[in-house]
């Protein structure tokens, strides 16, 4: 265990010592700042109008968490289109660049230990993506109003959702570190992972097409189809153990392509 956390720390230090730590979070900061901004205006503007209509029935039916934080979520996932391959490009692909792979390799460190050690340091670094947005609903909370007594956010669906949004980018992760275990450029790395999350987020819509139980079976596949679940607060157990099994089997992967080069 101590030698992954070691691991864990030292790729840390490697994000929080470069740009790419801050940079990632600035960015990310930001743009979600903007969809907060944007998914509000929104809220605002259909209040007014139903409020200029004469239509309270429809304003008793809007709230913050289906106009304001479920799309906000929903935008933000495909930010980590970009993100998640710029945080795991340099995992493994780095290591190989620099000719430091073959000392990890005689290192007295096993290769799951380093696998879950690496794993372990983006997950840090996905987790603390995800919970920056928190602060909007906080700022709901705080700030907001609503009709009903008690809170103006449900948040039941806002920790589902966040739940569910931080699965699909361990899951992305894990996917994003075989891709760079298996090459030695990050530009290669950065560009495959970044096709294969594209492939993730196209498929369900390719799915609509489809009838009958291949839709079914297409549309289970993805992680997309069952974050959405998790946005609406319906997050299932067999959503939890899809995640859990999906991140599994690609750490899996990225094991074995570890050890075949233990053995070269």
């Amino acid at each position: 265990m101590g030698n992954i956390i070691t691991m864990a720390r030292k790729e840390l230090n490697i994000y929080f010592t470069t740009i790419i730590g801050y940079a990632g979070f600035g960015t990310y900061a930001f743009l979600m700042g903007l969809v907060f901004i944007t998914t509000l205006n929104k809220y605002q503007n259909f209040t007014q109008f139903y409020l200029a209509n004469q239509q309270p029935q429809l304003l008793e039916q809007l709230n913050f968490n289906d106009a304001i934080i479920t799309p906000m979520l929903s935008t933000g996932l495909w930010m980590y289109l970009f993100f998640i391959p710029f945080l795991t490009m340099r995992q493994f692909a780095e290591e190989k660049s620099n000719r430091t792979f073959e000392l990890l390799m005689t290192a007295p460190i096993s290769s799951l230990q380093l696998v879950l050690g690496k794993f372990l340091g983006v997950a840090a670094m996905v987790a603390t993506m995800t919970a920056i947005p928190l602060v909007f609903p906080i700022i709901l909370h705080v700030y907001g109003s609503s009709s009903s007594p008690g809170s103006p956010v449900e948040w039941m669906p806002v920790l589902s959702g966040f739940l569910s949004v931080f699965l699909m980018g361990i899951v992305f992760a894990s996917m994003g570190m075989l891709v760079s275990a298996l090459t030695e450029s990050q530009i290669v790395a950065a560009l495959l992972t970044f096709a294969l999350l594209l492939v993730n987020f196209v498929t369900p819509m390719l799915a609509q097409r489809l009838d009958g139980e291949w839709r079914s079976v297409v549309e289970y596949i993805t992680p997309v189809t069952h974050v959405m679940r998790g946005l609406q607060g319906r997050l299932l157990l067999s959503d939890l153990v899809y995640f859990c099994s999906c991140a599994a089997a690609y750490l899996y992967f990225t094991l074995r392509v570890v050890e075949s080069h233990r053995w070269r």
